[in-house]
């Protein structure tokens, strides 16, 4: 799984290089457009747009699983702490008033 995954980033990293290769070449801007909004950017401005957002889509992703990996983690030990049974000899909590 890891060589499948290391193969993946190293296409991964080869096409984005080549495609900055490409958008490098070109002096010409590409034209984007929607209702009452026109806009002319270069392709490389366009490539590093897309990269960006895709890196905090990734980091969106990554963050998520962190939290719920987190989660799961702390209700397992609540469930566990509870179906525990209680530890004997006098670990409870003691009285301070003396009697």
């Amino acid at each position: 799984m890891v060589a499948f995954g290391l193969i993946l980033l190293l296409i991964g990293v080869g096409a984005g290089g080549w495609l900055a290769w490409l958008a490098l070449q070109s002096e010409t801007g590409v034209t984007l457009g929607a209702t009452g909004l026109q806009l002319t950017v270069l392709p490389i401005t366009l490539f590093v747009a897309g990269a960006a957002s895709m890196l905090l889509l990734w980091l969106g992703v990554r963050f998520m699983a962190l939290g719920t990996k987190r989660r799961v983690a702390r209700r397992k030990e609540l469930k566990e702490l509870r179906t525990a049974p209680p530890a004997s000899g006098g670990a409870g909590p003691r009285s301070t008033d003396g009697l």
